[in-house]
């Protein structure tokens, strides 16, 4: 059914000429996800979506770490492929020999749709379950926020060609292609934005998000806690004690969810919002408060490094899958960096070779 792995594994190239590389450059970004991330487990997690018929076909560890070298370093198809033919820890990192061929560039595409966005999903929540299993984040704090996500679409060119008059305000979405985008705002008076909105819940200690969603930039931010909240309590299992957040995330069922699920509302409020400055003198609040920062620091790291700030694709199912893989390689980064750092302050660091979130279960 697969390709095997034994040119890698067992050939003079596979093992001595990596080897002495690899030990030169131990501070190498891929080389400490591979020493901290266990992929074993991958294989039988999605071969059911392979037919035991026909040619065999590139392993699913493979192609995932193709994917995530891809959205790391926000490369194309062609250039994730370019780049792992070229650079030999790339190649070491996905597993394949010196002597190997890679699959095809158009493989990638062919790969995502036949995993689909729900397994996307479940990869990215059995990193943050094996995060949370060894305590690498806890369940306290989290904090939420939304940023823009610019669409696959030339605003400018469809002005120059469908715009009938000054009055004429529907032309972009009576002409977009990417017909699941909107218009989107963060508050009154700033600039807009054509795409759509990630939202995410991060552990501002570690800054490893938690939970993601994607929807189009015309949704509410305050509509938005509920789907985070339940997504990472229902998938992850967390036992989510405060929520952090700006103005923009007050409302009534954000009140709800906090009490229906024992969570401490530490959300910013409005000056004239009674309700909501309850309980915002403690200790709490302004520790969330002062916490709040991190959240920033994702979405600076994801938008210059990673590509989260314009979509690749056409449609939101594609977006989804586009940030969820984003976000995988961002959380095995943010990872690695938490392990290191707590490895220079133990002499036995814990995690060390240990973190295999796609073991069967």
């Amino acid at each position: 059914m697969f390709k095997s792995s034994e040119n890698f594994n067992n050939s003079f190239f596979g093992s001595f000429a990596y080897q002495l590389i690899i030990e030169r450059n131990q501070d190498h970004l891929l080389v400490q996800i591979k020493q901290i991330i266990g992929f074993t487990g991958l294989n039988d997690k999605l071969k059911d979506c392979y037919s035991q018929d026909g040619r065999y076909a590139y392993q699913p560890e493979t192609m995932i770490k193709i994917l995530i070298i891809q959205f790391l370093y926000d490369l194309s198809d062609r250039e994730v492929l370019k780049r792992i033919d070229t650079d030999i820890i790339c190649r070491w990192f996905v597993g394949i020999g010196m002597s190997d061929s890679l699959p095809h560039f158009t493989k990638l595409g062919t790969f995502k749709e036949r995993l689909g966005l729900e397994r996307f999903e479940k990869l990215f929540n059995a990193i943050v379950i094996a995060c949370r299993e060894s305590g690498l984040v806890s369940g306290e704090l989290r904090e939420i926020d939304t940023t823009d996500q610019k669409a696959r679409v030339n605003i400018t060119k469809l002005k120059q060609l469908f715009k009938k008059d000054k009055d004429d305000h529907d032309y972009i979405d009576r002409n977009s292609p990417d017909k699941d985008a909107s218009f989107g705002r963060k508050s009154f008076g700033k600039k807009g934005w054509y795409g759509q909105k990630p939202a995410c819940l991060v552990e501002p200690e570690t800054q490893i998000v938690t939970s993601l969603e994607t929807v189009p930039a015309n949704i509410n931010d305050k509509d938005l806690v509920r789907p985070l909240v339940e997504k990472e309590i229902k998938n992850i299992g967390s036992t989510i004690e405060d929520l952090g957040g700006d103005k923009g995330f007050l409302g009534p069922d954000t009140r709800a969810v906090c009490l229906e699920y024992g969570i401490n509302d530490y959300i910013i409020p409005r000056k004239n919002s009674v309700r909501h400055l309850e309980g915002k003198d403690s200790i709490g609040f302004h520790l969330a408060r002062w916490k709040r920062p991190a959240v920033e620091r994702v979405w600076s790291d994801t938008k210059r490094k990673q590509g989260l700030a314009r979509c690749r694709y056409i449609g939101l199912a594609k977006t989804k899958t586009q940030n969820l893989l984003i976000f995988i390689g961002y959380n095995l980064k943010r990872i690695a960096k938490v392990v290191n750092d707590r490895s220079q302050k133990d002499s036995s660091p814990p995690f060390m070779g240990q973190l295999s979130p796609f073991m069967a279960d």
